[in-house]
């Protein structure tokens, strides 16, 4: 994998917990304000975790400006079957090849159990 650089929302307490993650994998990791317009010059792509589809208003809202910046969109729902969820996001990644990305989430998904076990699950050797 050639991802790099993951982004997170600033003083969110998902991406303190994908920081710690970020840093055992040797990713470097970014804050950035959700609101800031010039995302799409600095990522890739955006990754919004969710529990069965539940969004925050603001997530949604960055995705599709993402979008519509041609920047790839991946959805991961953590109430899923972790096995597929975990296939799904690596080829993904494979298949895209970002060296940047944005990783969204509500601060409550950080209480999923599944949460670690997906993150446990992705290789990016």
């Amino acid at each position: 994998m050639n991802l790099e650089t993951i982004y997170v929302i600033v003083d969110s307490k998902f991406g303190k917990h994908i920081a710690e993650w970020a840093e055992s994998k040797k990713i470097e990791t970014i804050t950035t304000q959700q609101r800031n317009s010039e995302l799409s010059n600095l990522v890739d792509g955006v990754v919004v975790f969710h529990e069965n589809h539940n969004f925050r208003k603001e997530d949604l809202e960055t995705q599709d400006f993402l979008n519509e910046n041609n920047k790839v969109v991946h959805k991961v729902d953590l109430n899923g079957t972790l096995s597929a969820t975990n296939s799904n996001f690596i080829m993904w990644l494979d298949r895209n090849k970002p060296k940047t990305l944005l990783f969204l989430a509500d601060d409550n998904v950080i209480k999923n159990s599944n949460l670690p076990l997906f993150l446990e699950g992705v290789s990016l050797d």
